[in-house]
């Protein structure tokens, strides 16, 4: 937020994509490939980082919260302490 504006949103929801396929391709074929990474520590431990990455794109949020039905889940990942107050003053309403 300090050294990009709103306009570079995209160029880091594409890294995230690329970011998201690779490292479940990673699961996948460590799980083929790698004798005794299935169902090891580091396998769960790949797949906690993988599946972190999904609040951080907003079309996967999106997905999820079509397929889950939980808008909860969107107001809990965008939740910004202060925001409310800002936008309030920028509008001229100070509450």
């Amino acid at each position: 937020m300090w050294t990009t504006g709103k306009e570079a949103d995209i160029y880091f929801v594409v890294g995230l994509s690329i970011s998201f396929v690779l490292f479940t391709l990673e699961v996948l074929l460590g799980s083929v490939v790698v004798d005794d990474f299935k169902y090891s520590f580091f396998f769960y431990l790949d797949i906690v980082a993988t599946l972190s990455i999904v609040s951080d794109i907003n079309w996967m949020l999106d997905l999820l919260v079509t397929l889950v039905g939980e808008r909860s889940i969107v107001m809990s990942v965008n939740a910004i302490p202060g925001v409310l107050e800002t936008e309030s003053m920028a509008n001229g309403k100070i509450n």
